[in-house]
């Protein structure tokens, strides 16, 4: 597969994973109806999307990171790597941050606004800094970005582990044994864990795995075949008794073969080029969270509480956080393109 093709394939599965984040974190029928009957009806509908399909979406980034990250990999460029992740992801994390809490402390404390934001003024102090900074404690969307600065600092444990078929795999049974029994690190998410080294472990291995990942299926029905196998085995070890019935190893596996099906099915279809408006898939899953309640917050107090609000709402908030992302993207990029930049990871 030629590397263009491969990278369009990357911004595709990046932005329908991104618009899949924003309908995780859109759920708003209680905000707009109450504790009714009406929002439990509303939040069934917004939970397809935002939980039996986004739940793959950081599942996905996880994957897609850790297969670059390890694409092409040895020792030597190491330290390449950890330099490109330090201005991709880390100087990006801490800035944002910093912006979320600087934000948080000056609107907390205006009258007009503090009641929309919900939150008691907040004091501006090294304490609360240090934990904004380090523990993304006014920026939750950042979760995943903790968890992967972890990941790629564990690159001298996990590369000779993976690189090697019999250690690798073994190591993947380790983990997901650990998940079955539902342990996990202090700092660490088993399951961000188990997502990163299945990515890795492929990425690894390209000549038996990596090179049919990226290339385009020969055939396709084959390949939905074992897919649709997959699924019916997962589903038949689920049922109550079962070995992965009520175990969170059995939620991480789905969330596995949702982003697999979801590769494969882009594998399958003539992709058009990405548009540019797509390729800014960092920028927006920084900014999407607080756009996103502030637009269900005042959407409940300005439109009518109708289950139709709610939902219009819900489903139409990846466009209109596109289009405030693609706003704001053309105006940093042309008035202050280094701060873009420094905010967008250099993407």
């Amino acid at each position: 597969m030629e590397d263009r093709q491969f990278r369009n394939r990357i911004y595709w599965i990046t932005f329908l994973f991104s618009i899949l984040v924003i309908w995780v974190h859109s759920f708003n029928a209680e905000l707009y109806l109450g504790a009714t009957e009406a929002a439990a009806r509303a939040g069934r509908l917004e939970r397809i999307l935002g939980e039996d399909l986004g739940q793959i979406a950081v599942p996905g980034f996880f994957m897609v990171s850790s297969y670059l990250f390890y694409r092409n990999f040895q020792w030597s460029l190491l330290a390449a790597k950890w330099r490109s992740r330090i201005q991709s992801i880390l100087i990006p994390y801490l800035l944002w941050n910093f912006l979320y809490y600087a934000g948080y402390v000056a609107v907390t404390h205006i009258p007009a606004i503090h009641g929309l934001i919900g939150k008691p003024p907040i004091p501006f102090n090294l304490p609360n800094l240090l934990d904004a900074l380090i523990n993304y404690a006014y920026n939750p969307v950042f979760w995943y970005l903790y968890q992967l600065l972890i990941l790629i600092a564990l690159a001298p444990v996990i590369y000779p582990v993976f690189r090697r078929t019999l250690t690798g795999e073994a190591a993947l049974l380790l983990i997901a044994f650990a998940l079955w029994k539902g342990w996990d690190f202090p700092h660490l998410n088993m399951d961000a864990l188990f997502y990163f080294c299945i990515a890795a472990y492929i990425s690894l291995h390209r000549t038996a795995w990596g090179a049919g990942a990226e290339a385009r299926p020969a055939h396709a029905g084959k390949l939905f075949a074992l897919l649709g196998s997959a699924l019916l085995l997962l589903i038949f070890l689920s049922l109550p008794g079962s070995l992965l019935h009520g175990r969170a190893l059995a939620i991480v596996l789905y969330r596995v073969w949702g982003v697999a099906a979801v590769w494969s099915a882009l594998a399958v279809l003539p992709l058009p080029l990405a548009g540019e408006w797509m390729k800014h898939n960092f920028f927006l899953y920084a900014i999407h969270f607080a756009w996103v309640r502030l637009f269900n917050k005042a959407g409940a107090l300005i439109l009518p509480p109708h289950p139709a609000s709610a939902l219009a709402a819900y489903f139409f908030m990846p466009l209109m956080m596109v289009a405030i992302n693609t706003l704001l993207v053309k105006v940093l990029t042309r008035f202050s393109p280094g701060l873009y930049r420094i905010l967008s990871g250099n993407r």
